[in-house]
């Protein structure tokens, strides 16, 4: 038995192991990505919609999709729509709005439970409730919630130029991950009691 050659493979296992522990920041997150617990099936896409704002203000969407959205909270059918508005010095940044509607499927009462914005580099990013406050954005620095471990979290000033100093989280995904959209705003509305 080569007891030098042992000691040797200990040591480089224990160094990986350190290593991974400390390339993740804390070394307590999982190095697996966490499940999420809503499922989400894309059901039938249509062309152009109008929604009516509290304001009374009317949006126009030039594309939706529907999706069921199923998790803790029940099933829920929701709209993905589709949008442009002024916003961070360009005059048509794109916009995806995650509505819950509520009632039947026959209703025509929606509630905005999450909206994506385009970023300067062309990718989506929504604003992170803090779980304690959910009216509240979460900052940089703040304890990041277990669901966003291994997504794509950035601060506000990195993802749009003409925000100088912008401290809070955002959630950044793809265009075309509609999927991922609406299980953040399940998991904002279940935050927020909107269920």
């Amino acid at each position: 038995m080569d007891l030098e050659a042992i000691r040797a493979e200990l040591h480089r296992a224990v160094d990986q192991i350190i290593d991974a522990h400390a390339s993740r920041g804390d070394g307590v997150r999982p190095q697996a990505p966490v499940a999420d617990p809503v499922s989400v099936t894309a059901k039938e896409e249509t062309d152009e919609w109008k929604y009516r704002w509290p304001d009374g203000g009317k949006e126009e969407f030039y594309g939706t999709r529907w999706y069921e959205a199923v998790g803790e909270q029940g099933p829920h059918r929701v709209r993905v729509a589709w949008a442009h508005r002024a916003a961070w010095g360009k005059d048509d940044r794109r916009r995806a709005i995650v509505f819950h509607q509520q009632g039947g499927d026959s209703s025509t009462t929606y509630y905005p439970w999450t909206e994506f914005v385009e970023t300067d580099d062309g990718r989506y990013a929504a604003i992170i409730p803090k779980p304690g406050r959910p009216r509240a954005q979460l900052r940089d620095g703040d304890p990041l919630p277990e669901r966003f471990t291994d997504r794509v979290v950035e601060r506000s000033d990195a993802l749009f130029d003409s925000i100088a100093e912008g401290s809070s989280l955002r959630f950044v995904v793809d265009e075309a991950d509609e999927a991922e959209m609406v299980r953040h705003g399940y998991w904002v509305a279940t935050l927020r009691n909107r269920f």
